[in-house]
């Protein structure tokens, strides 16, 4: 894509990264001069290279899903911060769409870049970490492709519609058409298959790409390809190896003190921005709270309450409820953002069991899961055709996976109209009601792409 080259030119090159770990960030000195040859001459370099393409897994995910759906109002301190987003003002000029579109294939071209330059560097003697790190570079590739897919592909159920471009090599100045969706899905899949074959078994720290990484995306693109016994396989592998956190342990989670179901997070270091940031200036300043309608869902004996809710600083009785899902320990609201946990992995499976028809191990699967948020024993639920288990997991999912970056995307996939609560709405024209078959549940491709890229096409709608 010619954008990418127009946005970002030579600080895509990775002669200017300048990392130790994963846990610093990057350093920029761009230089289209620099060949892949000079910029890569070790095996540390091409390992600093892939620790800055982790640095681009970002929380614009959380962002948009929490603010332009039904989780969110606007707070009492706003000036005008996020409003529009709330208000659903989505076009091709807007930031986040050309935000989350921009980050995603920063991260493929990085990841390309590392891919690519493997095969000039010397391995002797640690062919094993190069091929970990070609592994981990294939599966950023293939996520950030997922999740372009997610947000600008129109129709999941149409294998001949359009989706985004799917790209395999290092950018510089080529335009790039997009591919179909069974492209994209094939593209993707085939880099998860590489990065399996290579990945090292050994690595088990959640901040990196592990095997289990890999399924986890793997039953979560299974599930939005309609897919759903494949989806219910792989949910079951990692429920089998990870239990669900009790209340302490998911209270502790995301404080960043227990990993007990996270099966992979992105490290949040200081310098990053806070996740909190996204909704409060600070304690009790509020520009974006917790709507009423999610509020409502919410039981106080549920661990899922005090843990989305900041109890202490939020007044029900004067509508005033704030969000407290990430408050970090050594620097208030820096904490990890929670990508892959296995509860996901249960509404997975309990959605598959459904669509197969079986409504009681579906029930019993969901009742397992509010156990553990209960931490008793809850009512089994009830439901007896398709569309009401369905939407009872969309219920459960909303509380379970609220602003972790699913609200948005599980409507669109389930076709269902995103209905606001009056006392949500905020006064706001047009805000209380999104049909399913509203274009904006699909973004639009940034007007800076179609500008640059004449082989771009553009969303319906847009």
């Amino acid at each position: 894509m010619k954008i990418l080259k127009k946005i970002f030119g030579g600080a895509l090159l990775v002669s200017s990264l300048f990392l130790t770990s994963c846990e610093e960030k990057l350093d920029v000195i761009p230089n289209d001069a620099i060949l892949p040859d000079v910029a890569f001459q070790s095996v540390d370099d091409l390992q600093n290279a892939l620790n800055a393409t982790y640095s681009f897994v970002d929380t614009q995910s959380i962002r948009f899903n929490s603010i332009f759906s039904d989780n969110t109002k606007v707070g009492k301190d706003s000036g005008g911060q996020e409003v529009n987003l709330h208000s659903w003002v989505l076009t091709p000029n807007v930031g986040v769409a050309q935000t989350i579109w921009q980050n995603r294939y920063t991260i493929i071209n990085r990841a390309s870049r590392v891919i690519q330059a493997a095969d000039i560097i010397d391995r002797t003697g640690r062919e094993q970490e190069v091929n970990n790190i070609l592994a981990q570079a294939y599966a950023l590739r293939a996520f950030a492709h997922f999740g372009l897919y997610q947000y600008y592909t129109p129709d999941y159920s149409d294998p001949n519609g359009l989706s985004v471009p799917a790209v395999d090599f290092p950018v510089t100045v080529e335009n790039l058409p997009r591919n179909t969706v069974s492209e994209v899905l094939a593209a993707i899949e085939a880099d998860l298959v590489r990065s399996s074959g290579l990945i090292d078994a050994s690595q088990t720290d959640n901040r990196f790409i592990t095997e289990d990484f890999i399924t986890a995306l793997r039953a979560r693109i299974a599930l939005f390809s309609g897919e759903y016994a494949t989806a219910l396989t792989l949910a079951n592998q990692l429920i089998a190896d990870y239990p669900l956190a009790d209340q302490a342990q998911y209270r502790a989670m995301f404080l960043d003190q227990d990993n007990t179901e996270v099966i992979f997070k992105a490290a949040r270091v200081n310098g990053d921005g806070t996740i909190g940031g996204i909704w409060h200036f600070g304690s009790g300043n509020p520009f974006i709270e917790m709507s009423n309608s999610f509020f409502n869902l919410l039981d106080p004996a549920d661990i899922r309450f005090s843990t989305n809710l900041n109890v202490a600083e939020s007044d029900p009785a004067a509508n005033v409820h704030l969000i407290n899902k990430y408050p970090g320990t050594s620097q208030r609201f820096l904490a990890d953002f929670k990508i892959f946990r296995v509860s996901e992995m249960h509404l997975i499976k309990a959605e598959a069991e459904a669509r197969a028809g079986n409504f009681t191990a579906s029930q019993e699967t969901i009742k397992g899961l509010r156990d553990a948020r209960f931490g008793a024993d809850t009512p089994q639920p009830t439901y007896t055709t398709l569309n009401d288990a369905l939407d009872f997991i969309l219920d459960e999912r909303r509380v379970e996976l609220a602003f972790e970056g699913h609200r948005y995307l599980d409507l669109k996939r389930l076709s269902r109209t995103l209905n606001r609560a009056n006392a949500d709405c905020g006064g706001l024209s047009n805000a209380c009601q999104l049909t399913s078959t509203d274009q904006r549940f699909t973004l639009p491709i940034p007007s800076v792409e179609i500008n640059a890229n004449p082989e771009m096409v553009q969303n319906p709608g847009y």
